[in-house]
């Protein structure tokens, strides 16, 4: 998709945008291809200029493009993106006619779902009457089917008025052996805001690590063997358009990196994860933009070996042997 960033307003006072790449599944893609992995992506985008502009740029860094489609009906997805104090962002809830939906089941060239080691999905595939829904099912059936585990974000940004939407999301949440949830999300979607005893819900069902996300508070990893915290790091931030999928794109792929055992990594391994994770999502914030600001492996290196950490009172809920009230 395409979000058109507000930069401010020209002599006239006329609102000035500038039109960057993105959408939470690419952003993911492009952190991993840039770190040194592998990455492809399952999309339809509108045959129009965006859309050959993103198949373009997409492929020349390197994503595969075996499942992305051209739409002759619906325009690529655009968004507008404003940011309040703080350089944080949010949206407009723009309503076009949206090809990001439109994946059919028989365009699906399956094998790149049998060669990968991980399947994200977006939310979107709640919205049953529209082709995304049978594709999702699909592609998790073939996913599970050969051993391709399952990641998940749900990218919360707006209530649910249907139920059965965010029902189905708490069974995607449920579902997933690798999820990224912000403290928000995890309140939202599972009726509480004590990490611990969410986490322990969901590592007794199909989770191998869980990382919850927490701005500029660090993170919360945890897998069924430990658990740690990390602080963010301090970093200027422009824009944190993006920030959640260069975390997610960096823990795909440190956990994809040799034969590891997910659930088996211990303290140490946790940590060096984290902090590896918060260095990708912060320095992402540095720059404008989402698809093209992922860092590389080098910059992410960088970032923990120069840049402080904020100087963040360790939560009481942290420390060995406390909960959460």
């Amino acid at each position: 998709m395409i979000d058109f960033t507000c930069v401010g307003k020209n002599e006239a006072g006329i609102l000035l945008f500038e039109r960057n790449p993105g959408g939470a599944p690419i952003n993911v893609a492009s952190q991993l291809v840039n770190l040194g992995g592998s990455a492809g992506v399952i999309c339809t985008v509108g045959k129009d200029e965006h859309g050959e502009y993103l198949r373009d740029l997409v492929r020349d860094m390197g994503i595969d493009i075996t499942n992305l489609r051209f739409s002759d009906t619906m325009g690529t997805r655009c968004l507008f993106v404003y940011f309040k104090d703080g350089n944080d962002r949010y949206f407009t809830d723009y309503k076009s006619p949206r090809s990001d939906l439109e994946i059919y089941t028989g365009d699906l060239d399956i094998n790149q779902i049998k060669n990968s080691k991980v399947f994200l999905y977006t939310s979107l595939s709640t919205i049953k009457d529209k082709p995304i829904y049978e594709s999702t099912k699909f592609l998790l059936e073939a996913a599970k089917s050969n051993g391709v585990k399952i990641a998940y974000d749900p990218n919360f940004r707006f209530p649910y008025k249907n139920p059965e939407q965010k029902q189905m999301v708490i069974s995607a949440i449920r579902g997933a052996h690798i999820l990224k949830l912000t403290i928000e999300e995890l309140d939202y979607f599972l009726g509480t805001a004590d990490i611990f005893r969410a986490t322990e819900e969901l590592l007794a069902g199909n989770a191998e690590i869980i990382a919850v996300t927490m701005g500029k508070n660090g993170c919360f990893l945890r897998n069924k063997n430990a658990f740690v915290y990390q602080p963010a790091y301090d970093v200027e931030v422009l824009d944190t358009t993006g920030a959640g999928d260069s975390f997610m794109g960096a823990l795909i792929y440190k956990l994809t990196r040799g034969n590891l055992c997910v659930s088996e990594l211990g303290e140490s391994a946790l940590n060096h994860t984290a902090e590896f994770c918060n260095a990708c999502a912060s320095v992402s914030t540095t720059r404008r933009g989402s698809l093209l600001v992922m860092p590389t492996y080098e910059q992410a290196l960088l970032a923990m070996k120069k840049t402080a950490k904020l100087d963040i009172k360790k939560p009481s809920w942290i420390i060995p042997g406390m909960r959460s009230n």
